[in-house]
């Protein structure tokens, strides 16, 4: 097994130590291009911080008034209609297709079908991590059901300051049930409109209904959550009996009850802090449905507080924005932050469709369950796909949090059989750990080995601790108190990654992990 811990400068590792961040594994040999990771959470913050006499003054320059006023319960101004811009492409019907016959579809204003991935849908257990991801044309909705593990080339965890490291242990999953809660966050501010709100209701109803039709019953939950603006928030149901959905969105009833201001990030709080709840969800996702720019926002926690809450709750957030008169900045960004992607549509015609595709999509993506190689809260991960029309790269946003419990894989290279750390990469890279055990002189962990089933149990029960011994040895001979490191050795009994019928040797199992003690 090989070990690699991250080649940073002590000044850069005692300021990410100093921020609250511990890293580790291997760094790339080039600064990769900047991310949208690399402007942080905070970013959010100055998104979410318009003034009232802001947003105005983008509406008037766009020739549309909105004369709500704070207090005064009156109407924002109903917006009758949103101008597309001239190649834009309605919703259409998610289709699955295989590589040859990608292109084999009508075209529409003069615009090909290319081949676009992303990633989205991330989350953390103790142990592993997960992302979801799709390859097609994000447009058109056509998407590859043909890729296998081959197509992945690479990936890639890298915190905001660029220190990175290669994912070295994962698994591409197959198709499989996952028990889902949907929650819908429906904006029903007054420039919806009584029959443009009436539309959305029936919408969503209609496509949680087909959802219930195609999966197995009682897989997924869903929350309906209507808000507007100044605390007007109301959660109405959540179930995952269709007769109880039914009972709050159709028949449909506009904007009854509501009709005022917006108030975006008050109402993903409010989801956030239902959904964090439930802790038999395998995956809980918001839907966030709105038309127009937050500006009533009462509650003082901060955006990026609020996205920091649904990340270490493994929440991811979906934002659909309507027309021509919402942040799409705003949005985008949490999108990204929360693992979800953005949505932008013009007509309520395209309700239904919209509202379909979503819940078909979370099925059809491929997911892929891996071995984290760094702790930090504040992580992007790409993937690197290969084999396809042309390379491609996708990234969402991800955590591993430094928390007790929380694990990264460590590959360190030992000899068959031996215990004994003696290669000069092992030796480099263990300095890397011994810089961060001393500049986190709190930081406590426990070093597990595990092995594969070639052997006995009784060997390898005493190898994986013999090398578990190892890394705490040369720690401790370098000058770390033994007192903060814990070693435990495992064999084959706790294996990260399932063998295939009777197979004895799967080289995912062998690894030491170092986990991180109260």
């Amino acid at each position: 097994m090989r070990i690699k811990i991250i080649k940073i400068s002590l000044l850069m590792l005692l300021a990410t130590c100093l921020s609250g961040e511990i890293f580790a594994q291997e760094t790339g040999e080039q600064a990769p291009p900047k991310t949208t990771a690399e402007k942080s959470l905070e970013a959010l913050d100055a998104l979410a911080t318009k003034t009232w006499e802001e947003i105005k003054s983008i509406f008037k320059k766009d020739k549309l008034l909105l004369p709500y006023k704070l207090g005064t319960n009156k109407h924002e101004t109903e917006i009758k209609k949103h101008n597309p811009p001239d190649t834009y492409l309605a919703t259409k019907p998610v289709v699955s297709t295989t590589q040859p016959q990608f292109r084999a579809i009508p075209i529409e204003k003069n615009k090909l079908p290319e081949l676009e991935a992303k990633a989205f849908f991330p989350r953390i257990t103790t142990s592993k991590g997960y992302v979801s991801f799709q390859v097609g044309d994000f447009d058109y909705n056509r998407f590859l059901k043909d890729l296998t593990k081959d197509n992945i080339d690479k990936i890639t965890l890298r915190t905001p300051d660029s220190v990175e490291c290669t994912v070295k242990k994962w698994v591409l999953l197959p198709k499989r049930t996952v028990k889902r809660h949907y929650s819908f966050v429906l904006d029903h501010s007054g420039s919806m409109g009584d029959d443009r709100a009436s539309e959305l209701q029936q919408s969503v109803f209609n496509a949680i209904n087909a959802n219930a039709r195609r999966e197995a019953e009682g897989t997924s939950t869903y929350t309906i959550q209507k808000f507007d603006g100044e605390g007007n928030i109301k959660q109405l149901v959540t179930s995952t009996e269709v007769d109880r959905i039914a009972q709050v969105l159709v028949p449909p009833i506009g904007l009854t009850g509501f009709g005022n201001s917006t108030a975006i990030k008050d109402a993903l709080y409010q989801a956030v802090v239902a959904l964090a709840q439930d802790s038999t969800s395998e995956s809980k996702i918001i839907i966030l449905f709105t038309d127009g720019y937050t500006n009533t926002d009462q509650n003082p926690v901060a955006l990026s507080d609020v996205i920091r809450m649904a990340i270490s709750n493994n929440i991811n957030i979906v934002p659909v924005g309507f027309g021509s008169y919402i942040d799409v900045d705003y949005l985008k960004q949490i999108a990204y932050f929360a693992g979800g992607d953005f949505y932008q549509i013009y007509h309520e015609d395209e309700f239904n469709q919209l509202f379909d595709n979503l819940l078909v999509n979370f099925g059809l993506n491929y997911e892929l369950e891996f071995s984290p190689c760094m702790f930090g809260d504040q992580i992007e991960i790409e993937l690197a796909l290969k084999g396809l029309e042309k390379p491609l790269t996708a990234s969402t946003f991800f955590s591993t949090p430094a928390r007790e419990g929380y694990a990264i894989d460590l590959d360190i290279l030992f000899n068959e059989a031996s215990a004994q750390i003696d290669q000069e990469a092992d030796l480099e890279e263990l300095e890397q750990l011994l810089l961060l055990m001393k500049a986190e002189t709190d930081l406590r962990i426990v070093v597990e080995g595990h092995t594969d089933k070639v052997g006995t149990e009784k060997y390898n029960l005493d190898l994986s601790l013999r090398r578990a011994n190892a890394v705490k040895d040369y720690l401790v001979k370098k000058g770390i108190d033994s007192s903060r490191i814990e070693t435990k050795g495992f064999g084959w009994s706790v294996p990260a990654y399932p063998y295939q019928g009777t197979e004895k040797e799967n080289p995912l199992n062998r690894r030491i992990e170092v986990k991180i003690a109260n």
